[in-house]
Formats: structure tokens, sequence, C-alpha cells
């Protein structure tokens, strides 16, 4: 499979063309000038099982895997974060003891066939939970299709998880979810739902307010579950200044920030899900970010949090 790759952007016209017919003048430089690659990380262009088409990014770190197998943590909204987070792991696995976990991780990051960091319209249905529907056209923005985060599941478990197995030994009892965003609620919706599917879930700055938060419903009936599983763990994150504005947000925003309550919600959504038995629930206010900023940081506490027990 290829490996990920960063080509040089080449500008039209005559300005353009001269680093281009410099570098075929001298070899070094036209070395210099070859696709930079991500370290371990191989592209996988594969379909889902009713044909939606995927990139899914996979990261195998060097060296030995611990004796139960590489922890796995797959990623959403991949073609945005991936270099992020394979360099965030790279770091912290340099010196683990110092970084406060236990070893690096395998990473199966789920994106799109496309250069752009975000497909808006696929994530708009793939990180969503049901019911599937069409939202109409709005405010200036086209209709959409919304609630296929099963599906989404359904990809990682029978495709994404085997092709990491595949790819090295992956531990079984530690594997985690991890996204931002539509994705946070994807993720709130995967430990809601089926929470045997992994160990561990990271919710970067989640959308409970999606559909009048009906999330919270989903958390309701996850409460009342006789069966959950014991040993699962969540990390909620979320921006300071994802509820009101901060000084280079635009004023305009602060009725439609206040109105969805991003900060109130996800520390309301940790007090009431801390006191279930078998869950472990961690909350980070992140100072100083907004809803955008706070994902690197949310990468970064989310990597320890999943790989330090």
């Amino acid at each position: 499979m290829p490996s990920v790759s960063f080509p040089p952007p080449l500008r039209p016209g005559r300005r353009g063309l001269a680093p281009l017919l410099a570098a075929l003048a001298c070899p070094a430089v036209a070395r210099a000038q070859q696709a930079a690659t991500l370290p371990g990380t191989t592209q996988h262009d594969l379909d889902s099982a009713s044909g939606q088409p995927f990139r899914v990014f996979l990261h195998v770190p060097d060296g030995a895997p611990p004796p139960g197998g590489w922890p796995l943590v797959t990623v959403l909204d991949a073609n945005a974060v991936m270099g992020l987070v394979v360099d965030t792991l790279r770091l912290l696995a340099f010196l683990p003891r110092e970084a406060g976990i236990r070893s690096a991780a395998v990473v199966a990051g789920i994106g799109y066939r496309s250069e752009g960091p975000y497909d808006l319209a696929r994530r708009s249905y793939d990180l969503t939970p049901p019911p599937q529907r069409e939202l109409p056209a709005a405010e200036g923005r086209p209709a959409r299709r919304i609630g296929g985060a099963d599906a989404l599941l359904d990809f990682i478990e029978a495709v994404a998880k085997p092709l990491a197995a595949r790819a090295a030994p992956v531990d079984a009892t530690r594997q985690a979810l991890l996204g931002h965003s539509l994705g946070g609620l994807c993720t709130l919706h995967a430990l809601f739902t089926r929470p045997k599917a992994f160990s561990g879930y990271v919710a970067g700055s989640p959308s409970i307010w999606w559909q009048e938060g009906a999330i919270l419903a989903e958390a309701g009936r996850f409460a009342a579950r006789a069966d959950r599983p014991a040993g699962r763990r969540l990390l909620l994150t979320v921006g300071g200044h994802e509820q009101a504005p901060a000084p280079w947000h635009d004023p305009a925003w602060g009725p439609r920030m206040a109105a969805i309550r991003m900060v109130d919600n996800a520390r309301e959504m940790a007090d009431r899900l801390r006191p279930l038995p078998g869950l472990e629930v961690d909350f980070a206010l992140l100072p100083g970010e907004g809803h955008m900023s706070a994902f690197p940081q949310a990468v970064q506490r989310g990597l320890r949090f999943l790989l330090a027990g």
C-alpha cells in the first residue's frame, strides 16, 4: 500500500516554473523536492458494505509491540489530523515514562478520498446518530443527509479494525475511539450504543446540542443498561472559548455560541456519567481555546489518557 505523502505545491506561470527548472538542472535540489512521508503510515482506499468509499490511514509504530500487542486508537476526521496524531504519538513514545504513557499505539484514521481536511457533506452523514434523514437547505447551507453513524461504526468493526490487526499485533482489550465536534458526538454514540466495541473513548468538543440534544436520551438508556461492560474510560474535553466569543471571534457569533452551550453540555455530560459503575470519566476544560484550536489539545490529552493505563 502506498505511504502517506505530502507533495510540494507547483505554482503556475514562469515564476512557478523557475524552481522546477532549477531543480532539474541540479540533482541535489531535485532530490530535496521529493515528497515527504509520514513515518510508519500507509493509506488504504476501502469501501463499506454498502459501497461507501473511505480512506483509512494506518500507522504502525517502530519496535517490538508490548506482550499483549499494541493498543489501537481509531481516529475520526483523519484527513485533518492524522499527521498531528502520529507525530504527537511518536513524540510521547520517544520517552514514554516521561510522557506518562505505557507504549505507543497503532492508529487507524478514518478519512475520505479527498485532499482537503474535511468533507463536510460526508461527515454530516457519517458522524451523526440515527435516524437517517434529509435536512433541507437553510441559511445558505445545501440540503444534506444525516444519521449514518451506525454505518460508519460498522465499517470500523468490519474493515478498519481487521486491517489494523493484519498489519500488526493488536491488543483486543485496549482499543479506543477519538473524535472531535460531530466526531465527539459520534464517539459518545458509540459508547452509549455499543460499549463493547472500545475500551476507551475521547470526545473532544462533542456536539451534544445536535438535533435538540437527542444524544441525552441515548445517555439515559446507557445508564439504565444492566449489561454495561466494566473497565470503560471516557475523556470529555472542550475549549474555554466555545460558549462565549474570544477576543478574536466575531461578536455576532455570541448568541449562537450561548444557545448551543458547548462548555455546559460537556461538563454536565461528564457529571451525569461519572457516578456510573464501571465507567471512569474525566473532563478537561481547555483554557484559551476555541472550537477548532481545541482539537490539537484534545488529541494530546486524549492520547495520554488512553495510553497511560
